[in-house]
């Protein structure tokens, strides 16, 4: 295995934007993960886990070692519908395994970019569909311990685009790979009104709606392979039921979401963004995609620094005029 010096990880993040790695490493078993952690620990370097990169942004270089997970394979258990996958196979690559081997549930969560080892770190979901709720087990390198280990679905305390990974007692876990409980059961989950308006009957197939999921997001979000961007860049903001009404006297047509707790409801952070204007401004080389008010990206020249300032003057916006603090979806270096 080798580490290189002073990489630039354009390559390695879907915005498209350059920051240089002091040192690089790209995994390919996990085995390798004890002596890049050794190796980082003895020379002082920190130390960055990059996926897919497709839910981060890097506003600065990074002064250590990062470490990109590339290991791959699937294993199928046919008899319990169960599919084991490594943490760096692509997402929506497993995605259509899974809809070929007719292991159902996760087909909402289509063409949503990055690895499968990213996933539970952000719990993904999409058109009424978290990940959370298929998790079996979790494998992760604890880095304190120096060992091995499995998580249950318990053990990573999953909420709305949360997860242990993402708290600071969680910090020390690289997931190597993720065990997917799925169903030969269809049970098509339509509660969302912008999939279920687009199919043709109540009861569709599931490569219908795997493929009504695929549409819809490549209608609204731009490939970033063209135009670089990490899908929506902020939270959807859940707020109390009180502050809804204020906010519903003086905007009748504001939309909500129910959340779990009944006190509680989401907010579309893309209408709260669509009434200030957002939609299709720029600001130096960073701008906001024309189609979709959620969506940053970069036309072709825009630094890290670029799109977070665009980001920042957004959130500021919103917090003006809502009262409502829009919280960052991707990672922000």
């Amino acid at each position: 295995m080798e580490i290189q010096q002073q990489v630039d990880l354009k390559s390695f993040n879907s915005f498209a934007v350059s920051a240089i790695a002091a040192e690089f490493a790209e995994v390919t078993d996990p085995a390798q993960l004890p002596m890049l952690f050794d190796y980082a620990e003895s020379s002082y370097l920190p130390v960055f886990l990059l996926g897919g990169g497709s839910n981060l942004l890097w506003v600065n270089d990074f002064p250590g070692l990062v470490i990109h997970m590339a290991n791959k394979g699937m294993e199928f258990d046919e008899a319990n519908t169960r599919v084991q996958v490594a943490a760096g196979e692509g997402w929506h690559h497993l995605v259509t395994r899974c809809i070929e081997k007719s292991f159902y549930g996760i087909e909402n969560l289509a063409l949503i970019p990055g690895s499968v080892g990213a996933a539970p770190v952000q719990n993904i979901g999409a058109y009424g569909v978290e990940l959370a709720s298929y998790v079996d087990q979790v494998s992760v390198y604890d880095r304190g311990q120096k060992c091995f280990r499995v998580l249950d679905r318990e053990d990573c305390e999953f909420s709305y685009r949360d997860s242990l990974f993402k708290q600071e007692a969680g910090q020390g876990l690289v997931i190597t790979g993720v065990t997917l409980q799925l169903s030969r059961d269809w049970e098509p989950v339509l509660d969302y009104p912008a999939l279920r308006d687009q199919l043709s009957s109540d009861s569709p197939a599931p490569q219908q709606v795997f493929d009504t999921v695929c549409a819809i997001r490549r209608s609204k979000l731009p490939d970033p392979a063209n135009l670089g961007n990490a899908g929506s860049f902020f939270k959807n903001p859940v707020i109390s039921i009180d502050k809804y009404k204020i906010l519903k006297e003086e905007f009748s047509d504001i939309p909500s979401y129910p959340t779990e707790d009944p006190e509680l409801v989401k907010l579309p952070a893309a209408w709260l963004l669509d009434t200030l204007g957002w939609k299709g401004r720029q600001r130096g080389a960073a701008a906001v995609h024309d189609q979709h008010a959620l969506v940053l990206v970069n036309p072709g020249t825009a630094s890290g620094e670029d799109i977070y300032l665009l980001a920042q003057e957004m959130s500021s916006a919103v917090l003006s005029r809502f009262g409502i603090a829009l919280q960052p979806e991707v990672t922000i270096l």
